[in-house]
């Protein structure tokens, strides 16, 4: 079995009231936005006159131990209100760290004055701290967690946040495999086990048929990988009338290839599929949210290698769509495994095609981590795509299209090139060429995933690896599609 299949999350229960029982908690999270209501919290009255002893220091929450035999932490916040939802979510996230959650088995959400976003948020942050990652340090022990929510909810409030959540968990999770138990073959497999379990179309173009196929711009990644293929995930509820497509990068270990990254920069490239996991994460997500809409998953997975048989500068390669493509940088491999990836979500003749990739430096450089780039054949989405993004706290910013970008490409032998030799605006680039690949009249997203990896983890993520993409893809999906 694989470990992906052994991983805890936390249990959820749900009482009216707290109550003397609740004093064994390890953790409690309660929301007060006034005296009188920092007054009915336990030891309130304690509470309320050292935070006003502190009252500067308290702007982003407050967090203290309870004067009871356990020595139970509590953290106190405002209702989100009109604070920027990706700050609150921050700051929370912070103070929970400040407690050594880890330790934590049971933990107490006091929800009676929170209102619905707030009482989400809080779980949102709670749920992905609780979410046990891949971890083989030898000491490492899984320990289950109890989360209780006081006040006047159930499972059924949450259900749309348990939805986001456990896309974005399966993301992480996938990213945070080391590489030997996430080969290309085992990933192919894995993805087998979770179509079956969640009742999804399941369909494998190896390299054979891809080559066949006539996919030469994947085939030329793939060739020094010993497993490779293109896997399609299909979700069909029983009735809908509109169809999208999400395509993923993944690549499970990148070398370079015959571009050999220097080491500093080769260290860490097991995250280099991370574009896949955000899509087949937000496949779940929307299945699990039932959304009326049939969506196909469509994800290129392979190494890309060094060897003999590895792919060269200089070659000239056919995509899917009949296009040549001149290869310039074997390390620019991700845009080649995409090109025919798109060209075969775009056979679909899908409303939207969303792709995700791990894709370029360049896209870091401009942002930094807590930004994804995103790129789209409509202009007039654009003002709409950062709306999303600010609301859902998976924050992306545009980047221009022009055709203009698109002469860096022109090849003298093939009808475009791969990437350019040296200069800047990479990420536009990149994104232009994929553009060549995605079907005619069909709206598309391209989102380069600077802020896959952020240190010390991003918003309500506690891991450096974030799975940012999936409540961003929820969000423009119910907005766009309604």
């Amino acid at each position: 079995m694989h470990p992906l299949h052994t991983l805890t999350s936390a249990r959820l229960h749900f009482s009216a009231h707290f109550d003397d029982n609740h004093h064994n908690a390890d953790l409690i999270i309660a929301i007060a936005d006034n005296e009188a209501q920092w007054q009915n919290l336990p030891s309130g009255e304690l509470l309320y006159s050292r935070k006003q002893s502190q009252a500067p220091k308290c702007k982003k929450g407050y967090q203290t131990q309870l004067p009871n035999a356990k020595g139970t932490h509590i953290i106190i916040k405002e209702n989100v209100g009109e604070c920027e939802l990706y700050l609150w979510l921050k700051d929370l996230s912070e103070l929970i760290k400040s407690v050594n959650i880890t330790k934590a088995k049971n933990i107490i959400f006091l929800a009676e004055n929170a209102s619905e976003s707030t009482a989400d948020a809080c779980m949102r942050t709670l749920l992905a701290h609780t979410e046990e990652m891949p971890n083989y340090k030898r000491e490492h022990k899984a320990q289950e967690v109890s989360i209780e929510i006081i006040g006047d909810y159930s499972e059924s409030d949450f259900l749309d946040v348990l939805a986001k959540h456990k896309g974005n968990a399966l993301a992480r999770r996938l990213t945070i495999f080391p590489t030997n138990y996430l080969t290309p073959q085992i990933y192919i497999n894995l993805l087998e086990d979770i179509a079956k379990r969640e009742d999804w179309q399941y369909t494998l173009y190896d390299k054979e048929s891809l080559a066949e196929m006539g996919a030469g711009a994947f085939s030329a990644v793939a060739r020094a990988s010993e497993v490779a293929g293109i896997v399609k995930l299909t979700y069909t509820p029983k009735d809908y009338n509109k169809t999208i497509a999400l395509v993923g990068k993944g690549i499970c270990f990148d070398t370079g290839g015959v571009s050999l990254k220097q080491p500093q920069y080769m260290y860490g490239m097991n995250d280099d599929m991370m574009g896949s996991a955000v899509a087949v994460g937000s496949l779940l997500s929307l299945s699990l949210l039932q959304v009326p809409y049939q969506v196909h998953c469509y994800l290129a997975i392979t190494n890309n290698n060094i060897g003999e048989r590895a792919f060269l500068p200089n070659e000239v390669v056919t995509a899917l769509n009949g296009k040549t493509i001149e290869v310039v940088d074997t390390d620019a491999e991700g845009r080649m495994a995409l090109s025919d990836t798109l060209c075969l979500a775009s056979q679909d003749k899908p409303e939207l095609i969303i792709d995700y990739a791990t894709l370029t430096g360049a896209a870091v450089r401009a942002l930094g981590t807590e930004y994804s780039a995103i790129f789209s054949n409509n202009y007039d989405w654009q003002p709409n795509l950062v709306k999303y993004g600010a609301k859902c706290a998976e924050k992306v910013w545009p980047f221009p299209m022009d055709k203009h970008y698109l002469k860096a490409l022109d090849s003298d032998i093939a009808d475009l090139k791969q990437c350019y030799v040296t200069g800047n605006a990479d990420h536009i680039l990149a994104a232009k060429f994929l553009q060549q690949f995605v079907g005619k009249d069909i709206r598309w997203l391209h989102i380069d995933l600077a802020s896959c990896r952020h240190k010390d983890g991003l918003a309500p993520i506690p891991t450096d690896i974030s799975g940012v993409g999936v409540w961003y893809t929820c969000e423009l999906v119910e907005q766009f599609l309604a």
